[in-house]
C-alpha cells in the first residue's frame, strides 16, 4: 500500500515498478474506467496503438485533419 506525501506524491512499489517497466523518466497517465483510475504506462504509445489502423484508405493523420478541416491541397 502507497500513502500520499504532502506534496500529493505516492510511491509506486517495486514490484508494480519493475512489472511495468516503470523507470526513472518513464511517462504515465491516471485515466478513470468506470469506479476506478487505472495508471497508463507510456500513455503515447497506447494513443498510436488506439488509432494504429484507422486510415485503411492510406491516408495519413495529417491528411485526414487537413480533410475534415476542410484544408485544401
Amino acid at each position: 500500500m502507497s500513502k500520499v506525501t504532502a506534496k500529493y506524491q505516492i510511491t509506486i512499489p517495486p514490484e508494480v515498478r519493475k512489472d511495468l517497466g516503470i523507470i526513472p523518466g518513464t511517462n504515465v497517465d491516471i485515466t478513470r474506467k468506470g469506479d476506478r483510475y487505472v495508471l497508463i504506462v507510456n500513455p503515447i504509445n497506447e494513443l498510436k496503438r488506439r488509432w494504429r489502423g484507422r486510415f485503411k484508405d492510406g491516408k495519413t493523420t495529417t491528411e485526414y485533419m487537413d480533410e475534415i478541416r476542410g484544408k485544401v491541397g
